[in-house]
């Protein structure tokens, strides 16, 4: 058996999660070796060359395919401590709603919550009027992960958490390599919990965020038992990943959950494949398990494992352009992404159609290389939720400190498999894997994600250029196996699910 340890988030993953290095992620992947004398001059280099850059791109975008938009009045702001949402963003009058609620006494459930920008970008919004109320009901998603941090009840209703099911494996790393299982609800990196954040929502300062399948239930799954205080890393071995396979799989056979009403996903990763965890997908997937994992944070080295496993439903990682930029004010998260995702991205009143669409692949997405299969694009950069890593010391006693902005593919996965669920309650029919998977690829949006602007600051046919709030240009690129088929389209593969009718 192979007993090689899984790293659920290796140190890039960790290093672009954490928001202290924000800034990498929207910065030329050639800027992350350079030492620190030569980022002075690059920086140096870049506004000293803005200026001639921006007026010729403005001359030429006269000629290309996306029109200017209207230009704004620059503004430069400051988010203040980037690793934890704004807390300007807490007055009610902002969210448009008349008193908060205390959390856990009346919210059961996020259903008509909030509506943030990752789940508008994927249009979630147009599931969510009286008349469709399609919310997850009776489905159930078993999260893979690091378990729940203690305060978890703060942020999610009792009744979202399946906790009579809930639970937790850890492996002896000595022969006989025993496997026992230990708590589910007392993770020290928040990651687990800000992953079920984005499936069911979460309680905000008191206000309702919607997730994606905001009436599913949440198994907590601990696989992710360890971590390492060098590296910043929630880690586990294949042996406790396929336990909790086997464990959900289990589940299904006995009778405890229905075949084709439970997801699993998993924000985790190798960069090998592990016979073990193979094995453990495949007898989930012929049990009626549907199965999603993130595709990795390699870039073009290529996918993760199980995500490359082309049985699997994996998710790629993209963004909003309209993310941070100094038009907006701190908490761009709550604001409306155009429904059109071909409309020019903020950027090009100043870079024409060089700037992009209003999606785009983040540079750590993971690529697809041969013999893997990279499926859809979801919302993975700077997605808001209940986090913490101790790292930055013990958990907080106040649960209001712990908002944070990840990034990563493990963020893009939640949203896929929320959608999952949603299709899995759609007319009561019992979905296989293959078939959501093969309706997921056929509603994906893959025109923003593929319009062709690139070979200007880079060799990629592929390209986004962003404005931050320290009021400096960033670009990223990337190419045909970074986005499979497209950016993720909630809306559409429900109602695909729907056209099929029953069994």
């Amino acid at each position: 058996m192979n007993f090689s340890l899984v790293q659920a988030v290796s140190a890039i993953n960790l290093q672009l999660e954490h928001i202290s290095t924000s800034f990498l992620s929207l910065t030329p992947p050639i800027y992350l070796k350079l030492n620190s004398k030569e980022r002075k001059e690059w920086t140096n280099m870049k506004r000293k060359l803005f200026t001639p850059i921006a007026i010729a791109l403005l001359l030429m975008s006269i000629f290309t395919a996306l029109p200017l938009v209207t230009a704004h009045t620059p503004v430069i702001f400051s988010v203040g401590d980037i690793r934890a949402a704004p807390v300007s963003i807490r007055a009610e009058g902002q969210f448009g709603i008349d008193a908060a609620y205390p959390p856990g006494k009346w919210f059961t459930d996020y259903a008509g919550g909030i509506v943030a920008f990752d789940m508008d970008m994927i249009d979630l919004e147009q599931l969510t009027h009286p008349q469709d109320k399609w919310y997850g009901r009776g489905i159930y998603v078993a999260v893979l992960d690091t378990g729940m941090l203690p305060n978890w009840n703060y942020f999610f209703p009792k009744s979202r958490i399946a906790s009579d099911l809930g639970i937790g494996f850890v492996q002896n790393l000595e022969p006989p390599y025993e496997i026992t299982t230990v708590p589910w609800d007392d993770a020290v990196s928040g990651h687990g919990t800000h992953v079920a954040s984005t499936i069911i929502g979460y309680n905000y300062h008191g206000f309702p965020i919607t997730g994606v399948a905001p009436l599913a239930k949440i198994i907590p799954v601990k696989v992710l038992s360890f971590y390492d205080y060098d590296e910043w890393a929630a880690w586990g071995t294949s042996g406790m990943v396929a336990a909790g396979i086997d464990y959900i799989t289990s589940l299904v056979l006995d009778g405890t959950l229905e075949p084709g009403k439970i997801i699993i996903n998993m924000s985790l990763g190798s960069s090998v494949p592990s016979s073990d965890i193979e094995d453990a997908i495949n007898q989930a997937i012929e049990a009626g398990v549907i199965i999603v994992a993130s595709a990795g944070n390699n870039g073009m080295a290529g996918m993760g494992y199980p995500g490359g496993y082309p049985q699997v439903i994996s998710a790629a990682a993209a963004g909003w352009t309209g993310q941070w930029h100094p038009g907006g004010y701190g908490g761009f998260w709550l604001e409306d992404v155009p429904e059109d995702l071909m409309t020019p991205a903020p950027a090009s009143v100043y870079f024409g159609a060089y700037a992009g669409t209003q999606t785009y692949i983040t540079y750590y997405s993971a690529w697809e290389l041969e013999g893997q299969d990279l499926d859809v694009a979801a919302p993975g950069s700077w997605c808001v939720g209940p986090y913490w890593d101790p790292y930055y010391g013990p958990l907080p006693e106040d649960p209001e400190d712990c908002y944070w902005f990840v990034g990563g593919t493990s963020m893009a996965a939640p949203h896929v498999a929320g959608t999952a669920a949603l299709m899995a309650e759609k007319n009561g029919r019992k979905l296989v894997q293959s078939e959501v998977e093969a309706i997921l690829e056929s509603t994906a949006d893959i025109a923003p994600l593929t319009y062709e602007n690139g070979y200007w600051l880079g060799p990629l046919p592929y390209m986004a250029i962003y404005e931050l709030y320290d009021g400096n240009f960033y670009w990223t690129e990337w190419d045909d196996p970074a986005v499979g088929s497209g950016l993720l389209q909630t809306d559409a593969a429900v109602a695909a699910v729907a056209a099929l009718g029953p069994h």
